[in-house]
């Protein structure tokens, strides 16, 4: 499941330069359609990736909070 996440971020962070990359591109050539659709895949990209990292973060502190209540990985100084 952790890998599904990992690989949607990763794409979604390639949408959001790709977006960017067209809306760029779009500027330069002077198409409005162009840029609209880039700049709107790049706020998709950005959303999808704020999303996923925000839900890697969640992951990472409840992983983080099991392994201090743990006793098994408690300090020798704790004991």
């Amino acid at each position: 499941m952790r890998d599904a996440y990992e690989v949607t971020a990763a794409v979604a962070s390639k949408a959001t330069y790709g977006g960017a990359g067209g809306s760029f591109a779009g500027f330069m050539l002077s198409n409005e359609f162009v840029a609209l659709v880039g700049l709107l895949i790049a706020l998709a990209g950005f959303l999808v990736n704020w999303y996923y990292r925000a839900a890697h973060d969640r992951r990472d502190r409840i992983e983080h909070e099991a392994r201090l209540n743990r006793k098994d990985d408690a300090c020798v100084h704790d004991k």
